[in-house]
């Protein structure tokens, strides 16, 4: 009995300990790129402009197969031109400044980083699939 006591009150003291969003699912991909005036459809045109496959899931699926990390580095390379900046969690860092992504070509050299191209958008796959998207319109 004192063990069904004990159980409940840990269950019921525990969530104040935890982390305001602990168990909310991580944000989609447009909502970690952040640029002061910026709405969500400014930053979706903005990533498929710069190659993002779509702006939700974080771009490595394409219709196929996948992107290779090199390909990812520029895109996020190209955002960051653009004046925008990577969130994690609380904080925004440069992506070629994070260990991951250092090594990469795109940081290395400046090879394979896409130029903003409102047609790569408007003629990818993500505006064949969704022509409907606010996203999609010129």
């Amino acid at each position: 009995m004192s063990r069904i006591i004990l159980l409940v009150l840990v269950c019921l003291l525990t969530p104040g300990c935890l982390p305001k969003n602990a168990f909310a699912p991580p944000p989609y991909n447009y909502e970690r790129w952040v640029k002061p005036g910026a709405d969500k459809i400014t930053t979706w045109k903005d990533m498929l402009d710069c190659n993002y496959a779509e702006p939700f899931l974080g771009g490595r699926r394409i219709e196929g197969g996948d992107r290779t990390f090199e390909q990812v580095a520029g895109s996020m390379i190209c955002m960051e031109q653009l004046g925008y900046a990577y969130r994690t969690g609380s904080r925004t860092k440069e992506v070629c400044r994070q260990s991951g992504w250092k090594a990469t070509e795109a940081c290395i050299s400046g090879k394979d980083i896409p130029t903003p191209d409102s047609q790569r958008r408007l003629s990818g796959g993500y505006c064949k699939k969704y022509p409907e998207s606010r996203a999609c319109i010129p």
